[in-house]
């Protein structure tokens, strides 16, 4: 892969993410490339236009509000952790200036990741939203409970769930949301989403691991209980006129770039503090 545009969005929320971003646009320059930065976010939707790579410095958040622009421009992310957690942010300060070496030269692992798709009723034909993590249909009000009906187009009813809610994760979004809400750990290699049922009132609802190829239909139940819709923890969506939401996995993918050698488990490892 060779690199001649280099994108570098920065969080202006972390500290010390700025100058990481001079530093990663320093290292890129040097090595003959051109750099834009931004620390918009989500990132403008001409902003990766071009770019053959993006280096995003902050946590997984970050790398969400990236996630709809490198996958319709195509753009592998790679990035430098100022979060938290930083799961998918696999690089740290310290690995700066080497793993912008390290991305030029090709010693590192492209792993793909699908992408889950979301339609609202109300979206114009051709529209499609896309999450990395996961969809999340929860009541607005946070005193207030929902009846979701979840159909398959081609298995019929699922089932009514009486919930504060429903997530929606792709394998890569299980280390997430749905993680808290009870749901399993599943390898990004399995192609396979999950519906995950927030604080069920029945408490044999669990969560539902189903095929990619399986498309879904979310229906409110509770007209008078107002519904949002947020799609990888962006600003909620109202759900008027949203009903009924289609969900299925995208043939879309994001491509995201991490150190020769590590492993998934590594991550897990690491991340959720096995070690």
């Amino acid at each position: 892969m060779r690199i001649r545009k280099l994108a570098v969005l920065w969080n202006a929320e972390k500290a010390g993410a700025l100058d990481c971003a001079r530093a990663v646009a320093e290292a890129a320059e040097k090595l003959g490339a051109e750099t834009v930065l931004t620390n918009a976010h989500p990132v403008p939707a001409d902003f990766l236009s071009g770019a053959d790579a993006c280096c995003v410095i902050g946590g997984d958040g970050t790398i969400l509000g990236a996630v709809e622009s490198a996958a319709a421009n195509g753009v592998p992310i790679f990035g430098v952790n100022r979060g938290k957690l930083g799961y998918l942010a696999n690089y740290s300060e310290e690995d700066l200036p080497r793993c912008v070496e390290d991305v030029f030269a090709g010693r590192c692992r492209k792993v793909a990741h699908r992408l889950l798709e979301c339609r609202l009723a109300a979206d114009a034909p051709g529209t499609r939203r896309l999450a990395l993590n996961d969809v999340v249909v929860k009541a607005w009000e946070n005193f207030k409970m929902t009846a979701l009906r979840v159909d398959s187009r081609t298995h019929g009813y699922i089932n009514t769930y009486h919930s504060d809610g429903l997530i929606l994760t792709t394998s890569t979004g299980s280390t997430a949301y749905s993680l808290g809400a009870g749901g399993p750990l599943i390898h990004s290699d399995a192609d396979v989403f999950a519906l995950s049922p927030i604080c069920p009132h029945t408490l044999s609802n669990r969560t539902l691991v189903l095929p990619a190829d399986m498309e879904i239909e979310i229906r409110n139940e509770t007209p008078g209980v107002p519904v949002g819709i947020s799609v990888d923890g962006r600003t909620p969506l109202s759900g008027e006129n949203a009903f009924p939401i289609a969900m299925r996995m995208s043939d879309a993918q994001l491509d995201i770039l991490q150190p020769e050698g590590l492993s998934e488990f590594d991550i897990l490892r690491k991340k959720l503090r096995w070690i």
